[in-house]
């Protein structure tokens, strides 16, 4: 699936989880939503930890960003 609209790069782990749920104003609440369904699938999570994803970064990588886009679908191209 191409996502043309959407730049694939290094997001800060608050900017894309308010990118994926435009209708929460709070990044915490944004990135917890964004970590449960990370979470929900465990061998998704452990691809993105073997990513380098980890609690300490700040940053999602482009290969992350990829991943998720892939997995979830581009900010933008769902109902939330």
């Amino acid at each position: 699936m191409t996502h043309t609209n959407f730049a694939i790069r290094t997001y800060g782990k608050s900017e894309f989880a308010l990118l994926m749920f435009p209708t929460i104003d709070d990044p915490k609440v944004a990135q917890a939503k964004l970590l449960r369904w990370i979470k929900k699938d465990k061998q998704f999570h452990q691809s993105l930890v073997g990513m380098g994803l980890s609690s300490h970064d700040k940053d999602y990588s482009p290969e992350q960003v990829r991943a998720m886009v892939e997995k979830f679908g581009a900010p933008g191209e769902y109902e939330i």
